[in-house]
């Protein structure tokens, strides 16, 4: 068939629309998001395989309900190749953007947030982030990208000077001082760096001002020596940046020191697990900063709680371990006192008046600290099943009863049901009992019994399947007032019209590009399960 004279009507089409948007000097994110859908369904249809697949990209990045304003000027490129390719010219394939060498050279901890306008340069940096192994989220303006930084916790921030709702070093002011407590590496790109522009960069906070566009070959070594000091950072600091008291590394010196002295001297130790109750409703309820300010407190009253022998440190959220020279006795006396100090509370939020509680396990030491640290969980399991604000010392007994955590698959694909079924059948974690449960759609899965509030869940949800896509499973579930002890990933292609920013905004925990790997899926089951347990 001769697609020339349909070819025609679509370029007449697009310079109608061109013109439409230059008269309205902006385009809101989901008018483009509806121009983009409609126009890769007609190109694939009359032979602009080209076109579509650069639809295709965009879509991935385009959210079809944010209404903010993009303006047109910056549009230039990206108006640019799609005359291209209604042409019927061929655009060059990006392929691989950096030598193979470069390949995979960041891991799945080098987390990206790039905010940035362009819709042309947040593609390309993605692709090229995805390359070297990075996760990558984006956004398209600074309030979006606020909301992105405090939900999903990146470690690399990526801001463009020029955003249609504020600007760069803004955006930056308002998230500084939880990026510095975070240690996140932060850098303002800008067309114009001007001295005045990196003057204000670095009076922001903000490490480095970047010239657009990128030159590769300096931006790739300044990627590698940014990851690689953040990776020193986090390996040599033993300061939690938000509370001030030890983190993980220090907890681990501090258990090292505790078991020598216990294995040459005989002096008893114990170790209290600590969780903060309902958290995450303080944090939904009256917003991170808040949650901030809870956490800086508990580790205050326990600083003065505790003593000059004993230490307090952050585990990771709101988790907090104790460890406490002496046996489970003094180790339950000390946190009763905890616990009285820290109930009588009171934090101001919104007009209103809340105070939190927090649940506790207790073990003392026997044979090894792995041991230790999975007895005094099991015990703060038992402390929150009988209900909160109270402390558990652990029993024997208390081995039998393991954490509950489900994994549930709903995606109408048999295949990729039985593959990841097969993948999770040899998993395990020390404390966990570990089970999997498959839906073929969305209906089935909602209309299941399959909740219970004693277990934890991480529902891998495919984003469109029939009957009722993957988006609004994700909504009804993020509705739920039980839903504190549900994570969800959602399954997507790049190819389809699944946009990922929509799931985020709706609450999505992480998402999963399809085709994926086995090995990638167990990656991202494990990590989402280190933020329950």
């Amino acid at each position: 068939m001769d697609y020339a004279k349909y070819q025609r009507l679509l370029s007449e089409k697009v310079e109608t629309s061109f013109v439409q948007w230059s008269q309205q000097k902006t385009v809101t994110e989901s008018e483009l998001y509806t121009f983009l859908h409609t126009l890769k369904g007609t190109s694939g249809t009359i032979g602009l395989t080209d076109l579509a697949e650069f639809c295709s990209a965009h879509l991935d990045i385009l959210s079809p309900e944010d209404e903010a304003g993009i303006p047109v000027s910056s549009l230039k490129n990206f108006k640019k190749n799609i005359r291209m390719l209604v042409n019927g010219s061929e655009k060059k394939d990006r392929g691989n953007l950096v030598p193979d060498v470069y390949s995979q050279r960041f891991d799945q901890n080098t987390f990206v947030l790039v905010i940035d306008n362009d819709l042309e340069f947040i593609s390309f940096v993605k692709d090229l982030l995805e390359q070297l192994g990075a996760q990558v989220l984006v956004a398209l303006n600074g309030a979006r990208g606020i909301q992105q930084f405090y939900d999903m916790k990146p470690n690399l921030l990526m801001i463009d000077l020029e955003l249609p709702d504020m600007t760069g070093i803004d955006v930056y002011r308002k998230i500084q001082e939880t990026a510095s407590d975070r240690h996140v590496i932060s850098m303002l790109m800008s067309s114009s760096r001007t001295d005045d522009v990196i003057i204000q960069t670095y009076e922001a906070g903000m490490m480095d001002c970047i010239r657009k566009p990128l030159d590769l070959r300096l931006f790739l070594p300044y990627l590698f020596n940014r990851e690689t000091l953040r990776k020193t950072i986090g390996q040599s600091i033993t300061t939690d940046g938000l509370t001030g008291i030890g983190n993980r590394k220090r907890l681990s010196e501090v258990l090292e020191y505790f078991e020598k002295m216990a294995i040459r001297a005989g002096e008893p130790f114990s170790v209290v697990m600590i969780d903060l109750d309902h958290f995450k409703s303080v944090n939904d309820t009256y917003g991170h900063h808040t949650g901030d300010e809870v956490l800086k407190r508990f580790s205050s009253i326990a600083l003065q709680v505790k003593r000059e022998t004993d230490g307090i440190f952050r585990f990771g959220g709101e988790e907090f371990v104790l460890v406490i020279s002496g046996g489970e006795e003094k180790a339950f006396t000390l946190t009763e006192r905890l616990h009285s100090a820290f109930n009588e509370q009171e934090f101001q939020a919104g007009g209103r008046t809340f105070s939190v509680t927090f649940s506790a396990g207790i073990a003392e030491y026997a044979h090894n600290t792995d041991e230790l640290l999975v007895e005094a969980d099991q015990a703060l399991y038992q402390a929150k099943r009988s209900g909160r604000d109270r402390t558990a010392v652990y029993e024997k007994a208390m081995a039998e009863m393991k954490r509950r955590l489900q994994v549930i698959i709903v995606d109408d694909d048999l295949l990729i049901r039985t593959m990841l079924e097969e993948e999770l059948a040899g998993w395990t974690l020390p404390g966990v009992d570990l089970s999997v449960r498959l839906f073929e759609d969305g209906v089935s899965f909602l209309a299941a019994d399959w909740y219970d509030s004693e277990t934890s869940f991480i529902v891998l949800l495919d984003g469109i399947m029939p009957g009722m896509d993957g988006l609004e499973v994700l909504e009804r579930l993020k509705r739920r007032k039980d839903a504190n002890n549900i994570l969800v990933s959602m399954m997507t292609a790049r190819t389809s019209d699944e946009d990922i920013k929509s799931a985020l905004r709706l609450g999505a925990d992480d998402y999963l590009m399809k085709p994926f790997q086995k090995e990638d899926v167990l990656a991202r089951i494990q990590n989402l399960a280190s933020r329950m347990f």
